[in-house]
């Protein structure tokens, strides 16, 4: 074990981690070391320390902080103070005033460059199912009051490691050092210019475009950000610029451009398919040009000599409301019935089978339909009656629903006509 930075005995009150748990308060040794806090069983009588009852890991605190001691509560229980960490929060009662601010001002500046500090927490205990400061009844709910960071960012700004060298590359820009940011601009996106390899176990990983939310701007070198995946650490300030609102961001939007400005830029790019964005004359809307080109083929005249643009690519021949795909389709096999796996023949009686698989999705709360089987193996076994299950939150008549959907023979199976109409009397009936 670490040598000991401070020992004191302290009142600890149960942590309570399950609802039967007791709600009890006991002396107990607290020793303090560079990587956990330790608690002992201790003799009052002798002064000796006896088993260990408990333990802490400094990385894993999220929040040092006082708390407001409960109505009436006894004189040795007058001077609170809380360690939160994942498995919640614990409770320490200090004899004196000195002494609880000794605790938390050491315990700040050890947990200071943690990864997943809180910014708001409870002032007041969690007593019988509720936070007595905000009456929310979520053990695990979000604090009610901002934590007052001040001592750690100045801790922090002087201790930090210095910015770390820009990206190597000859022909990439100095990224220019930015100025002493405003408090209010924490909570801002920001886009990464570069990729950052972290350097400690403190610092977030930077992926170039990637945009990520910055938590804390207290140094001008170093803020404390949040990725997509909600991973939190320190970046280096000049590695990210501030990301635009909107679609400004976006390559495709022009803003101010009007029709035949449109329609040269797309004509000069003569890219089949592309497209932007611009603003539409009509207050809070867009408009989107797309460039396309458009066979004369695709192009036809009806009775009253008017031009309707049409999509032969798009067409199929349809028979008797069936058709039969062109080889090299593709189509989702895991909600195509027997007919379209072996003979790739569609028919409006095979979207009432993909229909079913649908509600077999809705009432499995989205599970992968024969998620233990491969497309091959599913071929194979749903041409030989293989079936889905019920699932559990379906009753019989709902499974009966989707059992229709799943018949063998397309014929035999309803229309979306009878199929609306059997949804409606469920529906009813479960009123």
């Amino acid at each position: 074990m670490s040598d000991s930075i401070l020992e004191q005995v302290f009142i600890k009150r149960s942590q309570q981690k399950k609802k039967t748990s007791p709600l009890n308060y006991k002396e107990r040794l607290f020793v303090l070391t560079a990587e956990k806090i330790f608690y002992y069983d201790f003799d009052t009588d002798k002064a000796k320390r006896k088993g260990l009852k408990g333990s802490v890991d400094l990385e894993k605190i999220k929040c040092v902080e006082t708390v407001q001691p409960e109505p009436n509560a006894p004189q040795e229980r007058m001077y609170p103070f809380q360690v939160i960490y994942d498995e919640g929060p614990l409770y320490i009662f200090s004899k004196t005033e000195d002494i609880r601010a000794e605790w938390i001002k050491k315990l700040k500046e050890l947990v200071r460059f943690n990864s997943d500090l809180m910014q708001k927490y409870h002032p007041c205990f969690w007593v019988d199912g509720v936070w007595l400061c905000c009456h929310q009844e979520v053990k695990q709910a979000m604090g009610c009051k901002v934590l007052d960071r001040v001592t750690s960012q100045l801790s922090r700004r002087s201790t930090r490691k210095p910015l770390p060298p820009t990206p190597g590359e000859p022909t990439r820009p100095l990224p220019p050092q930015p100025p002493d940011p405003p408090a209010s601009s924490a909570g801002m996106t920001v886009v990464a210019e570069y990729n950052y390899t972290p350097m400690t176990t403190q610092d977030l990983e930077l992926r170039k475009d990637e945009e990520y939310t910055i938590l804390e701007k207290s140094d001008a070198n170093w803020w404390r950000a949040r990725d997509k995946y909600g991973k939190e650490g320190y970046i280096p300030s000049n590695y990210v610029v501030e990301a635009e609102d909107g679609l400004e961001r976006f390559d495709w939007y022009c803003k101010n451009m009007n029709r035949s400005q449109a329609e040269k830029l797309l004509k000069a790019e003569n890219k089949d398919g592309g497209f932007l964005v611009r603003d539409s004359s009509k207050a809070g809307k867009y408009t989107c040009c797309l460039f396309y080109l458009q066979a004369a083929r695709n192009c036809l005249v009806d009775g009253n000599g008017t031009v309707k643009v049409t999509d032969f690519g798009l067409s199929r021949y349809v028979l008797d409301d069936e058709y039969t795909s062109s080889v090299g389709s593709k189509f989702p096999v895991r909600w195509s019935p027997p007919e379209v796996l072996l003979y790739c023949k569609f028919s409006s009686k095979s979207d009432i089978w993909a229909y079913g698989v649908l509600m077999w999705e809705v009432y499995t709360l989205g599970r992968l339909p024969y998620e233990r089987l491969n497309n091959t193996e599913i071929v194979d076994q749903v041409s030989r009656g293989l079936r889905l299950f019920r699932p559990q939150l379906a009753n019989e008549r709902v499974y009966s629903i989707m059992s229709s959907c799943w018949l063998d023979k397309a014929e035999e199976r309803p229309n979306f006509q009878e199929l609306a109409l059997t949804v409606q009397d469920l529906l009813y009936e479960l009123q």
